[in-house]
């Protein structure tokens, strides 16, 4: 089951991000995301979060169309974002898109992707999309499907990361390790529509940029 989650972050370009989105079979608004998805022509299937960044009366709407509300308490560990990625999680998800996942709030910004980590490890493939990346945290094969001369930057989470491997890519790795300290994986080149990445051990932050 594919899911698109929606949440309060900045999506710049519109229509490019309508271009790009999945097909999915379910759509979870965090919070303040259900601007988004109204700007986008989405009508969510599910709507979390503490609403600080809703009013009343759309909820109340969105409610009486018959879309399900569920409302959590303003002091909470959870994000809405986490809120949302676990109910995914809960539903059986197969592959999460995250949309609105990146802004100003850098904590926030980095929370979220931290939310590719927490599906990754349960085995769901996960990406953030915004109008500029693509981001997904692997570890394993990583397949990268994209545009020949595409920019792809390869970065260590949390930790130093051995790569066994790469095919498909300019700047080839083979044994090699991605230090946390030294970012050389930053802005690789697709020769090829399909790469891969073979890791050996560690997480990396694969990153497609769309500039």
């Amino acid at each position: 089951m594919r899911f698109l989650i929606i949440a309060n972050g900045e999506v710049k370009d519109i229509q490019k991000v309508k271009a790009m989105l999945p097909q999915v079979d379910y759509v979870i608004c965090a919070d303040g995301g259900l601007k988004h998805a109204l700007e986008l022509g989405l009508v969510p299937d599910l709507i979390v979060g503490d609403f600080d960044s809703l009013t009343y009366d759309v909820l109340h709407k969105y409610s009486m169309d018959g879309i399900t509300v569920k409302r959590y308490p303003t002091d909470k560990d959870k994000t809405d974002m986490q809120i949302a990625v676990d109910t995914a999680v809960e539903m059986g998800a197969s592959q999460v898109f995250l949309l609105g996942a990146f802004g100003s709030r850098w904590d926030h910004s980095y929370a979220n992707m931290l939310m590719l980590y927490r599906l990754a490890k349960r085995g769901i493939k996960a990406q953030i999309l915004d109008s500029h990346n693509v981001v997904m945290v692997c570890s394993g094969k990583v397949e990268i499907e994209g545009e020949v001369g595409q920019i792809v930057s390869l970065l260590p989470l949390s930790g130093d990361v051995r790569i066994s491997r790469t095919e498909g890519l300019k700047y080839p790795i083979v044994d090699g390790v991605l230090p946390l300290d030294f970012p050389y994986g930053v802005s690789n080149v697709l020769i090829k529509p399909k790469a891969e990445v073979h890791v050996g051990s560690g997480w990396v932050i694969v990153v497609m940029a769309r500039d």
